[in-house]
């Protein structure tokens, strides 16, 4: 299992989350104008709402025991057979209750065929099996079909969204995309999981329940707050405003992925190190995590807080000069997001502590509510981002505060320090940019090229660690 390929393939994928939308977004924000946006955007994150809910963990629990089984075909098989079935029978579950919040809210009856195709979207979701694949560290597989999937989305864009009126549309494109995504992962699954050896008496279901349960409150609690957040916004607001939220968020969660890829890709490797008991590997790995993200995020977040005004302007135009202020509040997601992952994904679930992942997260949770019941209806998308940034704050601290007793924390302060000292050259070619050149473009141009010539100039050449000289070295020899 090499670490270096799978991260490869993951920022791959990740680039193209990036890159795609950064195509298709802008046409759409265009041409469905701010309250379609929102209605669309509020319609998705309302399926993927309950995608999380009837996902019961799964997308954590799946990948973490999937990589215990990477070498042993037959239990693998099993493994993979109990935790979709466990899957399915709550997405039939969650279905049903879906549809009841189709027929009893006024504000999805408004829009009774929109949210219909939503439902059928959460349906198929089942079928991703993105967990599967992760396990198994077959980032090639899910990077190709995922480039693939996204490369018809654009395409299904241009041709079929056309005027404002075209937003159902949208959510059909979805519901089609998921179909071929569902045919893709079935004929690799065929080739990696011998359904006529199975033993179906074998099968035992029971052992996942517990575990799922605390997995399962834990999602659930995030969803309350990373997910529910647009969807509240939705209720307590109106659809202009989750168009203008959703617009910035989206753009910094576009980073996130990226970096979260980083991550994900590294998991298995850092399971195997830990099952194994060989944690000087694993306690190495979550050090170079923690410096390749910080070294990544920090300098995005000052980039994009810096240049907010600019980023919407030139991808959304004048309509959406709001997105500004809660762009520039969600950006410090970037680098908080990031460490979550860290001490939440990597040491607290490689060592099975799901109940103090649980308590962190119920801890958000409550926060969460109770900010956007105060500020909501009276900011509304700016209530709403200051809402989400204190919500992860909080729980990113308590992640923190729950792994040092099984990682040597202190040993990541000096890294801390030195990329926090880093970044004052970013600041003085931001300003430089911003007072010197008046055209938006060529601003933007100037910033990020020179943003990159220092990056790469402070890694490659100044930095005493040489992290990234090291890495790539040891990737181009196992090509």
């Amino acid at each position: 299992m090499h670490t270096s390929k799978n991260i490869f393939y993951n920022v791959l994928l990740a680039i193209s989350q990036v890159l795609f939308p950064l195509i298709t977004f802008p046409y759409l924000a265009r041409t469905l104008g701010p309250e379609n946006i929102g209605l669309i955007n509020f319609s998705e994150s309302f399926a993927k709402y309950f995608v999380v809910l009837a996902a019961l963990g799964i997308p954590v629990y799946g990948v973490r025991e999937i990589a215990k089984f990477t070498n042993d075909p037959l239990k693998r098989s099993n493994l993979f057979i109990e935790i979709c079935s466990i899957n399915l029978v709550c997405t039939v579950l969650f279905s049903f209750i879906f549809y009841i919040c189709i027929l009893i809210f006024p504000a999805l009856q408004q829009h009774t065929t929109l949210f219909k195709w939503a439902l059928l979207f959460f349906v198929l979701q089942v079928f991703n099996f993105e967990w599967f694949f992760s396990g198994l560290g077959d980032f090639k597989f899910i990077a190709l079909r995922s480039f693939l999937i996204r490369l018809l989305f654009i395409l299904f864009v241009f041709i079929f969204i056309k005027t404002k009126w075209d937003y159902i549309k949208y959510m059909q494109m979805q519901v089609g995309l998921s179909f071929i995504l569902g045919g893709i992962n079935f004929v690799r699954i065929n080739k990696l999981i011998n359904f006529k050896q199975l033993d179906f008496e074998k099968l035992n279901f029971k052992k996942h329940l517990q575990p799922l349960f605390y997995l399962f409150l834990t999602i659930f609690s995030i969803s309350v707050y990373f997910s529910f957040d647009t969807i509240l916004l939705g209720f307590l607001a109106d659809n202009e405003s989750v168009g203008y939220y959703s617009t910035a968020l989206k753009l910094n969660r576009l980073v996130i992925a990226i970096l979260s890829a980083i991550s994900a890709a590294m998991f298995p490797s850092i399971m195997n190190y830990f099952q194994n008991n060989n944690l000087v590997k694993f306690n190495e790995l979550i050090k170079d995590c923690f410096f390749l993200l910080l070294s990544l995020s920090l300098p995005i977040m000052v980039i994009f807080m810096g240049c907010a005004p600019e980023i919407i302007e030139i991808l959304f135009g004048n309509n959406f000069n709001r997105a500004i202020i809660p762009l520039q509040i969600t950006t410090p997601l970037i680098c908080i997001v990031s460490l979550s992952t860290i001490f939440g994904f990597q040491v607290l679930s490689a060592l099975g502590k799901d109940k103090q992942i649980l308590y962190a997260a119920l801890f958000g949770m409550t926060i969460s509510i109770v900010l956007s019941l105060l500020l909501v209806p009276i900011f509304k998308e700016v209530g709403t981002a200051m809402s989400i940034l204190i919500t992860e704050l909080v729980v990113c601290l308590a992640f923190i505060y729950y792994s040092f007793k099984y990682y040597p924390i202190p040993t990541l302060f000096p890294i801390f320090i030195q990329q926090i000292k880093q970044l004052f050259p970013y600041l003085i070619i931001l300003i430089i940019g911003k007072y010197l050149i008046n055209f938006i473009i060529l601003r933007m141009v100037f910033i990020v090229l020179l943003s990159l010539v220092w990056f790469c100039v402070y890694h490659l050449y100044l930095s005493t660690d040489n992290f990234y000289v090291k890495k790539m070295h040891k990737y181009l020899q196992l090509i």
